[in-house]
């Protein structure tokens, strides 16, 4: 008997009903921090009975692989020397623009065209196959197709699809300043005149007005008949049938006017640790470490001290805060360098009670951790959140002032509000979370909170729902 992708039996009609679970098309950007939580979320659709098309960078290939998916190439956000003009340009306001008129923007129309092939390959396959788009923000894989870009050969409609947002969330408020300075929320009345004022000179008179209007160019250009009413950052969030923050909702601004397509659908679970992976030749000494009475006089507190992937100039955090916690007897510093075969300097010196290691998973270290330092990577944040752990946060690059400043707000962390702390500031703030118990409490309630909304069904759900049999 042949069956073909029409859904034909020896040319005849297949009056069968089609049983499989949609497939789901999936994209991220190719930044570690964008892309491991969409491999995550893959691996888990996979377990539970969904095919995935994951479209991202070639040197994501291997992870896509990994967890199962098929793999489909797009382009990478860092050609050669990216990276090196990139780091001449200050941190804060300025280099957040230039990610987005140099690495983010400009990779727009090529992974819609890429895109496009790859939803017309899968209709070239199984014309009849039902199809869910799960895509994280900034991989622009549907973007386009929201304002009326072409259709891709063999689609009548766009499939529905669903935006994972794994930064802070990006929509505008009357709530809330722009994204970028860290400012506050304030929904006073003066607030709010306040926030609609920055948000205009921002948005659209000042900075970011010329990275609006290019957004728009590159939307015409791949043949859109419409533009964003909103801001960019509010259409990369709202433009879309669902929109998943993965928080829950006490990780982020309350917004009065929230767009109703956004919800939160809370942080991901603990990955888990590969069961081949190969731990450090010194961990016994945390696990050792762990297993000892909670009020013993031997037990330590444990402190991963971590910069991600993204910074990874080690004076900023890292090194500090080794001389800051190397001293303290009663401590065990982890510092994670975060990528592999990295190394510090040689005439660094390393206090005995000081563990390196260049790379580290997240959720292995936070498990025994008591403080988690970091520079305010948003993955970083919503680890310590799930493995219910206070953080000291100490960043200002990429989006991080704005991560940072919701940690705070959040309650569990103490944001030092700068990209380079010394080593005073890092050893007081460490200080004042162990002396502080509100910082822990606040750590576990969020926790609960985000175990209690277990992302990965809500996912589950809202594919099911776009599916034809929803």
């Amino acid at each position: 008997m042949t069956i073909n992708h029409s859904g034909q039996v020896n040319g005849l009609p297949n009056m069968t009903k089609d049983t499989r679970k949609p497939l789901l098309v999936m994209s991220a950007g190719p930044i570690m921090g964008h892309s491991a939580p969409m491999f995550h979320i893959a691996r888990e659709m996979i377990k539970r009975g969904f095919e995935v098309i994951f479209m991202t960078a070639p040197d994501q290939k291997e992870n896509a692989e990994k967890v199962g998916a098929e793999y489909y190439e797009t382009s990478s956000f860092f050609p050669p020397g990216t990276i090196e003009s990139r780091d001449a340009v200050p941190v804060g306001i300025e280099r957040l623009i230039y990610d987005m008129e140099s690495i983010f923007l400009p990779n727009l129309a090529p992974r819609a065209a890429n895109f496009r092939s790859l939803l017309e390959m899968v209709r070239e396959r199984d014309a009849d196959r039902d199809v869910v788009i799960v895509a994280e923000t900034v991989s622009f894989a549907a973007i386009s197709f929201m304002y009326g870009a072409p259709l891709p050969k063999g689609y009548d409609t766009f499939p529905k699809v669903i935006n994972i947002n794994v930064v802070p969330l990006l929509s505008s408020s009357d709530d809330i300043a722009p994204f970028g300075p860290g400012l506050p929320p304030d929904s006073t009345e003066s607030g709010r005149a306040r926030n609609r004022l920055l948000n205009q000179l921002m948005y659209y008179q000042g900075p970011f007005a010329s990275i609006n209007e290019h957004f728009h160019q590159i939307l015409k250009d791949v043949g859109c008949t419409s533009v964003p009413k909103q801001f960019m950052f509010d259409a990369w969030a709202e433009s879309y049938d669902t929109c998943f923050q993965m928080c829950s909702p006490s990780l982020e601004y309350p917004r009065s006017d929230l767009h109703p397509s956004v919800r939160y659908a809370g942080a991901l679970p603990k990955r888990g640790i590969a069961p081949n992976y190969k731990y450090p030749s010194w961990w016994s000494e945390i696990t050792e470490n762990a297993a000892l009475p909670i009020d013993s006089p031997h037990r330590k507190k444990v402190i991963p001290v971590a910069q991600g992937t993204a910074s990874i100039d080690y004076t900023d955090l890292i090194i500090p805060a080794i001389k800051a916690l190397g001293q303290k007897s009663n401590v065990i510093v982890i510092a994670i360098l975060g990528v592999k075969d990295a190394t510090l300097p040689a005439d660094l010196e390393i206090s005995p009670n000081v563990r390196v290691v260049d790379f580290l998973p997240y959720d292995a270290a936070l498990e025994y951790a008591d403080v988690f330092v970091s520079n305010g990577g948003y993955g970083g944040m919503t680890h310590s959140v799930i493995n219910g752990v206070p953080m000291v946060v100490a960043g200002i690059s990429e989006d991080k002032v704005e991560v940072t400043a919701r940690a705070e707000y959040a309650g569990f962390a103490i944001n030092l509000k700068t990209q380079t702390p010394t080593a005073e500031q890092i050893a007081g703030a460490v200080d004042k979370i162990f002396g502080e118990p509100k910082y822990k409490r606040k750590a576990l309630r969020l926790k609960q909170e985000n175990e209690d909304l277990d992302s990965l069904s809500i996912i589950e759900r809202e594919i099911i729902k776009y599916s034809r049999k929803g």
